[in-house]
């Protein structure tokens, strides 16, 4: 979540104490590869000054966290320690405290000397790989790999790295050559893959490096906090304009694979449904020549190059789902480019109508992707700007036109949005009060209140949740969980419980840049419910959890390095004047009643315990008979469960994701009907009391 503006302090102005001059002269000479420079040091002291005095931590940067940096920068650049060894380890023991003076000082040889033997290792690593790959002519041999281990300390020496890689270097061999390819071509794409890394690291230069130590730097912080350099700050407001055109996918650079982030709602990719985050992109159909090209190892501006392009053409992707293995049945996936426009992220409706022994039930369902606002039109004085508050009051007063018994809000996928359209959205369903507390770098409590007096709808509402429910989502869930005003479905969300504020730097610096300086998101506050429980790092519990393919050991707060810890602060004075807590039992136990015998519901059990066990067994061998033996052994299972559950619940081949979003909505909707009824039930109850009282 962005809050627009935290000023910071007068101190931050004064950033450099002596006059510097700035390179801005285009016929100047290109700088040595790795090299300090005016502009360089200035940026470090600029950045920071500002972190220092604007992150929430308001970590200092002293010779005790000197250190803990100097492991962020190496383990940003051997995350998997694959590259350095002890002995290189011990050598930038040198730096221990010195990291501290350098970014203070704006001397970046430290952070320069370190890079250089980084390069140097990456050069050897691949020309002993190549000398491997040569050296493979069969694969024979009873052995495994293991390709998700991550060594939790840097090897010895080259020896025994040279048995990982050795297994690295024929496991990526040997998953080429079961995608098809001969292993004299399998040899020559994976050498080609190889040099493009190595073209790609020698090719940096010191902006480049200066930018991998300052997001090294700030995810010492914390992993929302980031700098943008003037490329990527660019590309940044590309995306944030809503009007880009391409798949609609934000992706990022996880080791060698090009990984999706978020799927962009309203996008290209929203609509087919396929692309899911943590999905890699391995491969780009070539339409001229009609082949894949391998991206594996390939920067991540020369991917979202080659996705990107003009509105109404085709782009085909290969794809290899989460959690697969390295050689895990990729698949080919084909979308239109479109251009995304806040219209497709709007917030959008439809009525579910549900018969059965009971009745006959309307449901109207609002699905929120994000929270958004029109800021131009809103400053413009348009009073009918687009907003996801407007938008969904004005939905749900047609929904009550209609008529309906419930209503739920799903805000599965959304990942948050601006606080203010959390806060007013809450308020369309709670009558008054407080909604969330805001905790700044200062420790000052600010105590975000109802802005809309009275409610717009009274009736049973049940809010959807899941993992990518983050930030704003959280909030709103939260609240409405506090507040008992309805039941939360779903999955745990995310627990991302911190506000980044945005800092153009050619704003805060006091030298200019013909380049720029880029911009930093620096985390500066956290938020808290109305109960004083925080969400970052644990998120909001569902009143009632539902089976879900998302892995909570992949996704979430938690799972990041260096996330801020989970706190709770005082709470606030709040009615909760409508208690669930009956209800949600009851719902509960018919969920639990049902689940004995719900032969779809025990198939989708099964499936995703099978998903979570086949993600967690990460060790392939590399012996071609037994992998192509146990690949088989899979695709025939697969197939055979796939018959199975269709033959038996009814389902045409091409409708078996079908099955397993019906079974979830179907549930859903029971529970929906449960809540409806109990509360209809209890209704009569009081209405025989209250004429029972006035008898008597």
């Amino acid at each position: 979540m962005i809050m627009n503006d935290f000023k910071l302090l007068l101190v931050l102005i004064v950033v450099l104490f002596s006059p510097i001059t700035l390179a801005n002269d285009s016929n100047n000479t290109v700088p040595s590869l790795l090299s300090n420079n005016p502009e360089h040091s200035h940026l470090l002291k600029l950045i920071t000054a500002i972190s220092e005095q604007g992150h929430f931590s308001k970590e200092k940067i002293t010779n005790e966290t000197s250190y803990l940096i100097l492991k962020s920068y190496l383990n940003t650049l051997d995350s998997r320690k694959m590259y350095f060894v002890q002995s290189d380890i011990n050598y930038f023991q040198r730096y221990r405290y010195k990291i501290d003076d350098a970014l203070k000082n704006g001397n970046l040889e430290p952070i320069f000397d370190i890079f250089r033997i980084y390069r140097l290792r990456v050069q050897q690593r691949i020309e002993y790989s190549m000398q491997s790959i040569e050296s493979t002519n069969d694969f024979l041999a009873n052995e495994e790999y293991d390709f998700s281990k991550k060594n939790t300390q840097w090897e010895k020496d080259n020896s025994i790295l040279d048995l990982s890689w050795n297994k690295k270097t024929k496991n990526e061999l040997l998953s080429i050559v079961l995608a098809g390819q001969t292993i004299e071509k399998a040899k020559k794409t994976l050498n080609k893959r190889y040099l493009k890394y190595l073209s790609r690291i020698n090719d940096y230069d010191s902006d480049d490096v200066l930018d991998i130590f300052l997001n090294s730097y700030v995810h010492f912080l914390d992993p929302h906090s980031n700098y943008l350099n003037p490329n990527r700050a660019e590309e940044y407001e590309i995306q944030t304009t809503l009007s880009y055109q391409g798949i609609g996918a934000s992706l990022e650079l996880n080791e060698d694979y090009v990984q999706v982030q978020a799927i962009i709602p309203g996008s290209p990719a929203s609509k087919n449904g396929e692309l899911k985050p943590l999905d890699k992109i391995i491969g780009i159909l070539d339409d001229e020549n009609n082949n894949l090209i391998d991206v594996i190892g390939w920067e991540l501006d020369e991917v979202v190059k080659l996705i990107r392009g003009p509105k109404n053409t085709n782009i085909t992707l290969q794809i290899l789902p989460t959690g697969s293995n390295p050689d895990g049945n990729p698949y080919l996936l084909t979308l239109e480019r479109d251009e995304v426009e806040l219209e497709q992220q709007a917030a959008s409706s439809y009525i579910v109508t549900i018969e059965n022994t009971e009745g006959t039930y309307s449901i109207g369902v609002i699905k929120i992707p994000s929270f958004y606002q029109d800021f131009t039109a809103r400053r413009r004085g348009d009073k009918d700007y687009r907003s996801t508050t407007l938008d969904v009051k004005k939905i749900v007063n047609n929904l009550i036109d209609i008529g309906i018994d419930a209503l739920t809000i799903d805000l599965r996928g959304n990942s948050g949005g601006l606080l203010d359209e959390a806060a007013s959205l809450t308020g369309l369903f709670i009558n008054d009060g407080p909604l969330v507390q805001l905790k700044d770098t200062n420790e000052n409590i600010d105590i975000i209140n109802d802005p809309i007096p009275g409610t717009i709808y009274e009736g049973p509402l049940v809010v959807l949740i899941d993992r990518f429910s983050a930030s704003a989502s959280e909030i709103f869930a939260g609240a409405i969980q506090d507040y008992s005003r309805g039941i939360i479905l779903g999955q745990k969300t995310y627990g991302k419980g911190s506000v980044q504020s945005l800092y153009p730097l050619d704003k805060y610096s006091r030298f200019t840049s013909k380049k720029g300086f880029g911009q930093l998101t620096l985390t500066v506050a956290k938020y808290y419910r109305v109960t004083g429980v925080g969400t970052q790092n644990k998120g909001v519990e569902p009143d009632i959890l539902l089976p879900s393919f998302i892995d909570e050991n992949l996704i979430g707060e938690e799972t990041k390095e260096n996330a801020l810890p989970w706190d709770k602060i005082e709470p606030l004075i709040f009615s909760s004047n409508n208690p669930l807590r009956q209800s949600i039992q009851y719902i509960e136990n018919s969920y639990n009643s049902r689940a004995k015998d719900n032969l779809p519901l025990d198939y989708l059990k099964e499936d995703i315990e099978r998903s979570f066990t086949q993600r967690n067994n990460s060790i392939v061998s590399l012996n071609i008979n037994t992998r192509n033996a146990s690949r088989e052994q899979i695709l025939k299972d697969n197939k055979d469960r796939r018959a199975i559950r269709l033959d038996t619940l009814g389902y045409e081949e091409e409708s078996f994701d079908d099955f397993r979003n019906q079974t979830i909505l179907n549930e859903i909707y029971n529970m929906i009907i449960d809540y409806i009824n109990y509360l209809n039930q209890n209704s009569l109850n009081d209405s025989q009391d209250l004429f029972v009282k006035a008898s008597n």
